[in-house]
């Protein structure tokens, strides 16, 4: 029954009993709305957010209260709409909320609405209920020192992707000259899933082409989006992908098939191999289960170790990682990674990058708001310190879904940044960029021919250097080498440059000159310029 029809069968009951004048139709009213409430409390503890929050809002309207409004403030906490969860929970702080996770939901709110004042203040009222409480201490200091967070950001681009639609996008990953991915977008279908706790579509896996951006020098252009071709049907929620073995294997996310308690199914984890251009032998992970989910998974490029997310009993609270390892053909049973790494909140979305780094989300480490993402280094028997990754990687929302070439200096990251956190989107990322104005120096010489090797270098004192922008064809700086033949001159922004040097004898050469998108070790430029009396004159330009 709707909201709505639900509304008027209780007026019209009520209307009749008043009629009649039975005070046991009073009571059957004031039944049927602790029903409903109690209809509530079930969809929260199934986690069925939308349906409670329907519920509750209902039942708010009619008969406000401190209880109802907590529990549409936990609702919207879960639903990650966070402008609305400071709005129900101040409505019932007057009179002090009751439970230390109400009070840390509020705090965690504020903080990933960049209302870190009122974040702090709330942390020291819940620390008041937990003093012991050691990852809230460390948020505290987080967020009183912030600005630790933005010091390298100037090293870092962020950006979204045009795959990004209205829908929610996240989970990216390379594969075969492309990024798979995962959308709740609307597909043209006769018949369309829908998930019944939000209205919206499932989230399926996508393919986008990807093709280099040679006029903007900016990440990619997306191709056409497809659905992504795998090894399973899925009426339900599909999730992350990893791939392994130069592709040639895969560990995957899916509904489980049976359901658990109240109905509820679970995520599971499944391997699939790629043979003559499909993906075939679908098997699952021996420890999934229909009482916990398993999923989030990251795989060491030989498909021997295997990181996970769960929230199997005997962790730390929230969602832990695991590790498991295959030996002899089996997984081994999987090991929680310890109170270094999990918290007694969320740790989700592992990713293992070239064996020795473990990056991965928490929203109990201390951060910016909500999810941030944390990196670690991975021994033999323990792992290092966790480091929180800092601005612009990070922000106020949730961020996770990591991934980054061999080179560690591109990826992708999923945000809900945008939008007061109401949806998720994928966002490509530079790390390590150069930065401008940039200042470039080094000396000027010249030797007499290219071709003989005892041909010496000798300063070219005193001649005169302009940077040219080759794409926009404007000159951006000038200047003019020492009587040593040293020169600095100052880039001021990424481009194609030239530089024309101009002798005593005015005689004009030209330099290209190109800068490196991300930063490399400091040094000295040698710009040689050649005088060739048989030849053409030229110049060579040495790093």
């Amino acid at each position: 029954m709707s909201g709505l029809n639900r509304h008027s069968a209780l007026l019209s009951l009520a209307i009749l009993f008043i009629a009649t004048g039975q005070a046991v139709g009073q009571e059957t009213v004031f039944g049927l709305f602790r029903k409903d409430v109690r209809l509530a409390h079930q969809y929260l503890s199934e986690h069925r957010f939308d349906d409670a929050l329907a519920i509750y809002l209902e039942e708010a309207s009619k008969a406000p209260s401190g209880a109802l409004s907590i529990n549409v403030a936990r609702c919207y906490y879960a639903l990650r709409d966070y402008v609305a969860t400071v709005q129900w929970y101040e409505k019932s702080a007057a009179a002090g909320l009751p439970e230390a996770s109400d009070i840390f939901n509020m705090a965690e709110a504020y903080a990933s609405l960049k209302n870190y004042e009122r974040a702090i203040a709330w942390y020291r009222v819940y620390l008041e209920k937990m003093p012991d409480d050691q990852f809230v201490i460390r948020k505290i200091w987080q967020l009183q020192n912030i600005h630790y967070l933005y010091e390298d950001s100037l090293h870092y681009v962020v950006r979204g992707i045009s795959a990004n639609g209205d829908a929610g996008e996240m989970c990216a990953t390379p594969f075969q000259n492309g990024l798979v991915f995962l959308s709740n977008r609307r597909q043209v279908r006769v018949v369309e899933n829908l998930d019944a706790t939000s209205g919206t579509p499932f989230y399926n896996l996508y393919h986008a082409r990807l093709f280099p951006d040679t006029i903007n020098h900016a990440g990619f252009i997306y191709g056409k989006i497809t659905p992504f071709r795998k090894p399973f049907e899925s009426k339900f929620h599909e999730g992350p992908v990893r791939f392994y073995n130069n592709e040639k294997n895969m560990v995957f996310v899916a509904m489980g098939a049976d359901a658990g308690a109240h109905g509820v199914r679970t995520l599971n984890l499944f391997f699939a191999d790629y043979r003559n251009g499909k993906w075939k032998n679908s098997r699952p992970f021996p420890y999934n289960s229909a009482h916990y989910s398993v999923s989030d998974p990251a795989i060491s490029e030989d498909g021997r170790v295997l990181y996970f997310s769960s929230d199997m009993d005997g962790g730390f609270g929230g969602k832990d990682l695991y590790r498991s390892e295959l030996v002899d053909g089996h997984w081994t049973k999987p090991v929680n990674l310890g109170d270094q790494i999990n918290t007694p909140f969320d740790e989700v979305f592992p990713y293992l990058h070239h064996n020795n780094t473990l990056f991965f989300s928490s929203n109990g480490h201390a951060g910016m708001g909500g999810l941030d993402i944390f990196k670690t280094t991975v021994t033999t028997f323990s792992f290092g310190d966790v480091i929180n990754l800092g601005y612009p990687l990070n922000s106020h929302g949730d961020e996770f879904g990591i991934v980054m070439d061999s080179l560690s200096t591109h990826g992708f990251i999923t945000s809900n940044r945008a939008n007061y956190g109401l949806n998720d989107d994928i966002f490509e990322f530079d790390m390590d960029v150069q930065t401008y104005p940039l200042v470039i120096s080094g000396w000027l010489r010249s030797k007499q021919f290219s071709w003989s090797e005892s041909s010496t270098l000798k300063a070219l004192p005193n001649a005169k250097l302009f940077l040219v922008d080759n794409l926009r064809n404007v000159l951006v700086y000038e200047n003019e080498s020492d009587s040593s033949g040293y020169f600095s001159m100052e880039v001021p922004y990424f481009s194609q440059y030239k530089i024309r040097v101009v002798g005593q004898d005015n005689e004009e050469y030209i330099v290209s000159l190109e800068i490196p998108k991300h930063r490399k070790a400091e040094g000295r430029h040698e710009i040689v310029v050649v005088k060739d009396p048989f030849k053409q004159q030229h110049t060579e330009i040495l790093r």
